[in-house]
């Protein structure tokens, strides 16, 4: 049997996770956190978890959220930012000290079959040896 496995990795630093969070009050707040923009993110990779920070000096409160919760916050952010994902790819999330990567996995139980084999290399149409005619020119 042929397989063929497709990985992604997307990688994101704590500003852009930041940014995915500010853009994305509902589904924070869907996982614990307030409908407010963080002032801060932080990476704590031995608890698999971020900390995110919100306000300032006397009114600090700080939030942990799990990687799974994370991963779904960060799927669906790429996924309005418009970044292609193959929706049946498994997709785990690696917390790092820096930044957070979202793997994606895609495995294609059955390889995709060709209509044939590619034709035969051939002539270079007209225009193409016309173009490199003029840029060799130089």
């Amino acid at each position: 049997m042929v397989a063929i496995t497709d990985r992604r990795e997307i990688e994101f630093d704590t500003d852009a996770v930041k940014l995915a969070l500010e853009c994305s009050p509902c589904a924070a707040h869907a996982f614990g956190l307030p409908s407010l923009t963080p002032s801060a993110v932080r990476c704590r990779p031995a608890e698999a978890l971020i900390q995110v920070t919100y306000g300032m000096l006397t009114t600090t409160r700080v939030f942990g959220l799990r990687a799974e919760a994370l991963g779904a916050i960060l799927i669906a952010y790429c996924n309005r930012a418009g970044m292609p994902m193959p929706r049946a790819a498994d997709k785990a999330v690696r917390i790092e000290r820096e930044h957070v990567v979202v793997v994606l996995t895609l495995r294609l139980r059955e390889t995709p079959q060709l209509e044939g084999p590619e034709p035969p290399i051939g002539r270079l149409p007209d225009a193409v040896r016309v173009w490199s005619w003029i840029e060799s020119d130089d």
